[in-house]
């Protein structure tokens, strides 16, 4: 929705992946995953990691903030982190959506937004009202849909839209220059070691996955099933409706 045809598609990425991953993987790890290795030992952090995905930043890490001195000032810093990195990802993963409304459906940007922010405001309330709700939602879109995304996005976007253009399209006006070899890696390998992970996966550790009978993580299921059936509806209605504007434009 926002960019020029002569951005630099393959710098920009490579910065907004490199200081993610720096902030996210590096600086979070050293700083949570030592505290807590050090506090309550290799064992006890797989536990409480094992427990709830977010167990060791809002459970773990209290405690220890709890028993060092200067704590209190600590613990301030470290979620007034956790809250601008949740806030700023949030605004980064809702902004489809409210491109999605604009363009498609005409909606205002200040009606986008309302619509939007109504809307995760409802859905908000499932995880402080279901238990384990939070973390089976985190399962199935924010670790199993990483896999299934990505290999969809890797295929649309070297297959179905041509692998030609997309590769004009990631070196046109670079100011970074590609190697060649990423060509192949993103036409045939990310693909296929995608397609390898997620079919092991499946076959591993699916069926016991699926096992699950909690009525709340049932719950949580339900509500991204509905939140897929209605990303169709919505799609669809979208893409009739643009087919019936070009055909009108057309004639």
């Amino acid at each position: 929705s926002y960019l020029k045809p002569k951005d630099d598609i393959a710098l920009n990425g490579i910065a907004g992946a490199s200081v993610n991953e720096f902030a996210e993987v590096i600086l979070g790890a050293s700083i949570g995953i030592v505290a807590s290795v050090i506090f309550f030992g290799v064992a006890g952090t797989q536990y409480i990691a094992e427990n709830g995905a977010f167990n060791l930043g809002f459970m773990a890490l209290p405690a220890i903030f709890a028993n060092i001195p200067y704590g209190e000032f600590f613990g301030f810093l470290w979620f007034l982190l956790l809250f601008f990195a949740g806030i700023t990802s949030s605004i980064a993963l809702a902004q489809p959506a409210i491109a999605f409304l604009e363009d498609e459906f005409n909606f205002s940007r200040k009606k986008a937004v309302l619509t939007l922010g109504m809307f995760l405001f409802i859905v908000a309330h499932i995880p402080i009202f279901v238990k384990k709700a939070l973390d089976e939602m985190d399962f199935w879109i924010g670790t199993l849909g990483l896999v299934v995304f990505a290999l969809f996005e890797a295929l649309v976007f070297f297959w179905f839209f041509n692998s030609k253009k997309a590769w004009e399209e990631l070196t046109r006006d670079n100011d970074i220059k590609i190697p060649f070899v990423f060509y192949y890696i993103m036409k045939y390998i990310a693909p296929i070691l995608l397609l390898i992970i997620l079919v092991s996966w499946s076959i591993q550790q699916l069926p016991a996955k699926l096992a699950e009978n909690n009525i709340n993580v049932w719950i949580a299921r339900g509500f991204i099933i509905g939140l897929i059936i209605i990303s169709i509806i919505f799609v669809k209605y979208a893409w009739s409706k643009r087919s019936k504007e070009n055909v009108t434009a057309s004639t």
